[in-house]
């Protein structure tokens, strides 16, 4: 007779939580978006001027999009422990 170990009162955690889910939903979208628009673009960055794919220039702003989001981020979890201390 062999005995295997069991998990009995163990609880096992899906690695598919909602939040990994949205997010991998999020990311087909975005290379969906990028994929369908290769075409070139003029772009005006504010002291410069230049063309480029339309995909590179949707990379950069969802880039700097959540570079935003994760500074902003920062700062409210900042101001909320600034506010905690007694």
């Amino acid at each position: 007779m062999s005995t295997k170990p069991t998990l009995e009162g163990a609880k096992r955690r899906s690695p598919w939580t909602p939040k990994r889910i949205i997010l991998g939903v999020i990311a087909a979208y975005v290379v969906i978006l990028v994929l369908a628009n290769r075409n070139g673009v003029a772009v005006n960055f504010v002291f410069f001027k230049t063309e480029a794919s339309l995909f590179v220039v949707l990379l950069l702003a969802i880039g700097l999009g959540f570079l935003a989001g994760w500074l902003f981020d920062d700062v409210r979890d900042r101001r909320k422990r600034r506010r905690d201390i007694p």
